[in-house]
């Protein structure tokens, strides 16, 4: 019953008619999901946005999910800013409460080197049922890490965006491969690196000191032998 009730509160935000704004910011382990919802204030009131600010929204379509979205209202003049913010790891984003209702055919895949994202057709969060549709849809992918592969409609230094309309939302699809960091395997390196160096250096320096020190003794003990004589 729960979960319906969001699926509902997913459609009252279209029939109201709104720009939404879906960021994604990927790193190597984190998956930062923000979903920005402008009403316009000249035809939607203030306390109807607080309601949904109010009423918490888990981050999975899970019914025993207890982690939720952090949520907050902002206005900037012109309308009322909704916004749903939550990090992901990458186990919980494929659960992804807006991904999965939006894109319920999307795939995620990490082989281990590379991790791809495919949402398959259809933006489902475009239409409400009575056939209203949302004013705007912007899917901003921003990341420092390496894209092998991605169908974005621009790039703006390390961000992509994807922009749906009434014409293409139903066809439209998002692709997108990233290379992944092998940050432990690089730690290690590191860690490795200084101690072969430290070990390489010790062997060269340790025959060298005896050496010398060697041949101190040896004239310190020439040195006493002739002053006794």
């Amino acid at each position: 019953m729960k979960v319906k009730y969001l699926l509902v509160l997913i459609c009252v935000f279209l029939l109201t008619g709104c720009d939404i704004e879906y960021d994604l910011t990927i790193d190597s382990d984190t998956f930062d999901e923000s979903i920005n919802m402008a009403f316009s204030k000249s035809d939607t009131n203030y306390d109807d946005v607080i309601i949904y600010r109010d009423n918490k929204t888990p981050i999975s379509l899970d019914s025993d999910e207890k982690n939720f979205y952090n949520t907050s209202v902002t206005d900037d003049g012109n309308n009322y800013n909704l916004k749903y913010n939550y990090k992901h790891n990458i186990s919980s984003f494929k659960n992804s409460y807006f991904l999965n209702n939006c894109y319920p055919n999307s795939m995620i895949v990490d082989n281990g080197k590379s991790i791809s994202f495919s949402s398959g057709e259809k933006f489902s969060c475009f239409s409400g049922d009575d056939g209203l549709q949302a004013d705007s849809i912007i899917i901003n992918i921003t990341t420092d890490m390496k894209v092998l592969k991605n169908n974005a409609d621009e790039v703006t230094d390390n961000t992509y965006t994807w922009r749906l309309d009434m014409y293409n939302y139903f066809n439209k699809t998002v692709e997108f491969e990233l290379e992944k960091n092998n940050t432990f395997e690089e730690v290690v390196e590191d860690i490795k690196n200084p101690n072969e160096t430290s070990s390489l250096t010790f062997l060269i320096l340790l025959p060298i000191v005896l050496i010398g020190i060697i041949i101190f003794l040896f004239i310190r003990h020439k040195a006493k032998k002739n002053n006794n004589v």
